[in-house]
């Protein structure tokens, strides 16, 4: 893994308000901001320290310890049932919620709420013990009772969520519940949970699979009807058993949180959390006049924003190469395996990395990056071969009088780029593309529409497991790409069932293949994950923030 560290000067903000309880509704505020300087000693890769000015924490009157962050795209909800996998909505909720365990980029699993596991030897069940010392926010313990009901209401279809328990018994294969009493999470006791699944599968899938499940309170939410479980009023202020407790908000711009003293895996090092929103150009401005003091992914930043840091001496900068992924979506029903293969042929994919990504990037032909266990060995993607594409043009129908749709996300400064380039490829082989913007919410509502003919988006992959991006291959009503043959879904389940590492490659190697030939949807680059940061923060995981786990609990700040 390649790491560059230089050195970083920022500030960050502070600020107080809020209350959290069951069912009660925040205030409000606008937070006030101050600043402190000091000199301290930043760490290079080689474990060696170097001194420089760097600010110290941002404290209020009373000593307050703050970090702020930017992201650069609002939460949708407060609410972890729903868009659970959008990466703004789990920055902002992570905070106050629990997983079930933390699972690390390097495949690692280690303890959340779930201090220990085993799973049966014929890796049907697995049994997971909480840790005791785990509660929620208003002091209540949290217990098995609270995973069933948090899993459970992921499965009704009443509500609605994104689905998480398509391996567990009594659910379909979207993951909804068919048949409650089989549903295979059952409480044993307080401090017990089970789950039974349909097939074997490993440990390590399993939890990967449930590492956006957040668990929810049953005890302020259990008498709420399932219909209007999402949108009820809660989630102006909720209670999580996470490091922080939700503190206050401005709709669109700020979250703010502060420590939870008794928080069972140990107290945070800073006592305020704030997550601000930010457009990505002026994440570096606002990092050298004090206000930030990182992002909650990396790359947010621009490229060209990104080399400025490198070049100042007070900047700490760090490339991680990455397993992220951006493509492009097509709507299946429109059209067919000879146009999709066609567009892939017409996008030079080493180009966009080279202008775009200033070279920080590997060209995608799946989701499954070249570093991950899974890969086939020596297989290739379709090469840019512009005249190739008119050809295969040429043998398929599709409306040649308008202009194609392509959607993006106004937020994404990245995306939005690469749909310039795109349009220029696609019209040089003679497809015409309007690019059209919106915010997520309407961007998915499109895609659900299928009001669309192309959408730039992207996904987390996965270092260490292939079955990331599964859920696009649902042939379900309003599904984003609109998939059309059950067989790509019937592949992820094969892989899904090997209890072994062997027993899950084949599928696996077949999807590769079926990918690169029949291309239902054109996977671009996977992008390196690069951070700006200030000094103050050691102890980050920032590997870690491309699969969501931020362990705000084990940083250090100065």
């Amino acid at each position: 893994m390649k790491k560059k560290i230089v050195k970083l000067m920022a500030l960050c903000m502070a600020a107080v308000l809020g209350l959290t309880a069951c069912g009660q509704a925040a205030e409000n505020p606008p937070a006030a901001d101050s600043a402190a300087e000091e000199n301290v000693a930043a760490e290079k890769p080689d474990g060696s320290t170097q001194e420089a000015e760097k600010p110290a924490a941002k404290e209020e009157a009373g000593g307050e310890k703050v970090v702020t962050l930017a992201a650069t795209a609002a939460w949708m909800s407060m609410c972890p049932l729903t868009w659970v996998t959008k990466d703004a909505q789990i920055a902002f909720s992570y905070p106050v919620f629990d997983t079930l365990v933390n699972v690390n980029a390097d495949g690692e699993i280690t303890p959340r709420l779930l201090q220990s596991w085993e799973q049966s030897e014929d890796g049907l069940t697995i049994t997971g013990k909480l840790n005791p010392d785990a509660k929620w926010h208003d002091g209540e313990k949290v217990t098995a009772n609270d995973i069933v009901f948090t899993y459970s209401m992921l499965s009704n279809s009443e509500v609605e969520a994104e689905r998480t328990c398509r391996l567990i018994t009594g659910t379909d294969d979207a993951g909804i519940i068919t048949d409650a009493d089989a549903f295979g999470i059952k409480a044993v006791d307080d401090e017990t949970v089970e789950f039974t699944l349909k097939q074997p599968t490993t440990l390590l899938n399993f939890f990967y699979t449930f590492r956006f499940a957040l668990v929810v309170p049953e005890h302020c939410l259990k008498d709420i009807p399932a219909a209007s479980l999402t949108s009820d009023p809660f989630w102006e202020n909720p209670v999580g058993s996470g490091p922080f407790k939700f503190d206050s908000y401005i709709s669109g711009e700020r979250m703010e949180y502060t420590a939870f003293d008794e928080y069972y895996l140990g107290r945070p090092d800073f006592d305020r959390l704030i997550i601000r929103v930010i457009p990505a150009n002026n994440i570096l401005s606002a990092m050298m006049s004090g206000e930030v003091d990182s992002t909650v992914y990396g790359s947010l930043m621009s490229y060209n924003d990104y080399e400025l840091a490198k070049q100042d001496a007070s900047m700490n900068t760090l490339e991680i190469p990455g397993f992220q992924n951006d493509h492009l979506f097509m709507d299946n029903e429109k059209y067919d395996a000879t146009f999709r293969v066609a567009v892939d042929h017409a996008i030079d994919k080493q180009a966009i990395i080279d202008n775009l990504l200033h070279g920080y990037g590997q060209v995608a032909i799946s989701a499954i990056y070249p570093d991950n266990p899974y890969r086939l060995e020596g297989i290739e993607g379709n090469a840019y071969d512009p005249e190739l594409a008119k050809e295969m043009l040429s043998q398929t129908t599709w409306d040649q009088d308008r202009d194609l749709v392509c959607l993006v996300q106004a937020d994404q400064e990245l995306r939005c780029n690469v749909a310039v380039m795109l349009q220029q490829m696609l019209a040089e082989v003679g497809i015409n593309i309007t690019v059209e913007t919106g915010d997520m919410a309407t961007i998915s509502s499109r895609l659900m529409d299928g009001d669309y003919d192309f959408a730039i988006m992207g996904s987390a992959s996965a270092p260490f497991e292939p079955s990331e991006s599964s859920g696009y291959f649902n042939v379900i009503p309003n599904g984003w790409t609109h998939m059309t043959d059950t067989s790509w879904a019937e592949l992820y389940n094969r892989g899904l069932q090997g209890a072994t590492f062997e027993e899950r490659c084949e599928p696996y190697y077949e999807l590769q293949r079926r990918l690169v030939a029949e291309v239902p949807m054109a996977f671009l680059y996977h992008k390196d994950q690069l951070f700006a940061y200030n000094g103050r923060l050691t102890e980050v995981p920032f590997e870690d923030f491309s699969i969501k786990s931020w362990k705000y609990w084990e940083w250090k700040v100065q």
